[in-house]
């Protein structure tokens, strides 16, 4: 094969890995990414005997006040704000490093991203620069355009370690798995993913510590919650497992499967309670007071959740979901009748739950089982008395609800934003009402580009929660916004 990718040689190679600097709407809250995909990958790369930092380009380095980075905002020409370090301050501490690895997971920051490799290559092109992540992995022409040279397309912890021993001559960088690369003729090489790892507890410890922790505290906007305005919340994320069983359409699960490029990440597979539990107290030992468990399906094993969060209410932590909590998951078969597991529940408030994020999705039974694999049963499931009972044993509730599905109908939409307002008027704390939004690399994406209701080259800073970007909805997507925003004033 015919390519430049093995022309790439360090003899001890060193690793900076990277978040972006963060762009938002002038109505939008800025959060710091902060996601776990970094620190797993520096624990793999630590553990192999690798030199390796973490910058989040947003808040900047450790020892550097936030004046210069975070609260460092510039508008941008598209109209939203950016804020991070200054381009060559980047340049500065990307000097002393060979390869430059970029995440890229939330699609509403991939110019920030794309901007980031762009500065790496300009200022260094000798530097090996990699882009992981689901949305890397789903717009790879646009992050090859960018100047990337390799993009990971599965989980990477043993990937980056065989990217590693390629730089030094051990293999060909060219044959590493679960890559993809431009040949010297600029055509696109994709290499077969390995089956992922099934038993989690072999991945290496993530290195929370390489994290910037504290100014993320003093700044106290984690992704999984909102706090008071002053509160200072000591928090780190966690995953006790990978995947889901589920596999909704508009979910990156959905496409990560057999014969997709990631191969079957989404099956769904666990940490050891130990190995949880060890995780916890070492993230209680840096000074975390908050847990935010990143699962996307935290209770699937339920014999298994009754038995750590037993044991987890002897540590003292506050926790919280962030990718919702599946309904399902809180009920019980009683003889044969599904009922609200108040035994459960306890358990959980006294492991520290204080809130749960319900994500009912819909209130139409025919459009959870289309696009939300049939995940609940509006049937059998007292939406009411759930709330109800949470509220009994001191949790909050959260119900997460989606409008603008490409097929749903104003009925449907009048459905769901009554079912929201029920539920706020049955003690929810609060109802969240999203836009149906076609990420890139679920089946959902690929369905409204066959279809012709999204354009291929659509504007990634405009891919949020809270806009429609599809057409030919049945409801057109002005009408959808209003609606929305008319329901969010209401519920």
């Amino acid at each position: 094969m015919d390519t430049k990718l093995d022309d790439f040689k360090f003899a001890d190679p060193r690793f900076l890995l990277m978040y972006s600097a963060l762009q938002f709407g002038p109505e939008e809250m800025a959060k710091p990414d902060g996601s776990l995909s970094l620190p797993y990958l520096a624990g793999a790369i630590r553990e192999a005997g690798y030199d390796v930092k973490i910058l989040d380009v947003s808040v900047g380095d450790k020892d550097e006040p936030l004046e210069e980075s975070f609260f460092k905002t510039k508008k941008l020409a598209s109209g939203l704000i950016r804020c991070g370090m200054a381009p060559e301050k980047i340049v500065e501490k990307m000097a002393d490093f060979d390869v430059i690895g970029v995440s890229s997971i939330f699609t509403t920051q991939t110019t920030m991203v794309l901007d980031l490799i762009r500065l790496a290559k300009s200022a260094d092109p000798r530097k090996l620069v990699i882009a992981g992540g689901v949305n890397a992995r789903n717009l790879r022409d646009r992050f090859f355009n960018a100047g990337a040279d390799i993009i990971v397309l599965s989980e990477a912890e043993r990937i980056i370690v065989q990217i590693a021993e390629a730089l030094r001559g051990l293999r060909r960088l060219s044959e590493v798995a679960g890559i993809a690369f431009r040949d010297a003729s600029g055509k696109e090489v994709v290499n077969r993913s390995a089956p992922p790892l099934e038993d989690l507890d072999e991945l290496p410890m993530p290195a929370w510590d390489l994290l910037p922790l504290k100014k993320y505290w003093d700044l106290s906007r984690p992704h999984g919650g909102q706090f008071p305005e002053g509160k200072r919340i000591q928090y780190a994320s966690l995953q006790t497992s990978r995947g889901c069983p589920f596999q909704c359409l508009y979910c990156h699960i959905s496409k990560e499967v057999d014969g997709e490029v990631a191969g079957p990440v989404g099956n769904f597979r666990m940490k050891s309670i130990d190995r949880v539990l060890r995780e916890l107290q070492a993230m209680k030992d840096l000074g975390a007071e908050y847990i935010f468990f990143e699962d996307d399906s935290l209770f699937a094993k339920k014999k298994r959740a009754y038995t750590l969060f037993g044991k987890v209410a002897e540590m003292g932590l506050h926790l919280s979901d962030v990718n919702g909590i599946n309904i399902v998951h809180l009920l019980k078969n009683y003889g044969g009748r599904l009922d609200i597991d108040t035994e459960f529940l306890e358990i959980l408030s006294g492991a520290g739950f204080h809130m749960l994020h319900l994500p009912f999705e819909s209130a139409n039974q025919r459009l959870v089982d289309k696009y939300s694999s049939g995940k609940w049963n509006m049937k059998n499931t007292d939406t009411t008395r759930l709330i109800q009972e949470c509220d009994r044993i001191g949790i909050m509730t959260a119900g997460n609800y989606m409008i603008g599905y490409p097929d749903e109908t104003l009925g449907e939409i009048h459905n769901t934003i009554l079912m929201a307002k029920m539920h706020v008027e049955a003690g929810m704390n609060h109802a969240a009402l999203f836009a149906v939004v076609p990420f890139p690399g679920t089946k959902i994406y690929d369905m409204v580009i066959a279809n012709g209701q999204l354009d291929p080259d659509f504007d990634t800073d405009q891919m949020k929660w809270t806009k429609s970007m599809m057409k030919g909805l049945a409801v057109p997507a002005d009408t959808l916004e209003h609606l929305r925003q008319l329901a969010w004033l209401t519920v």
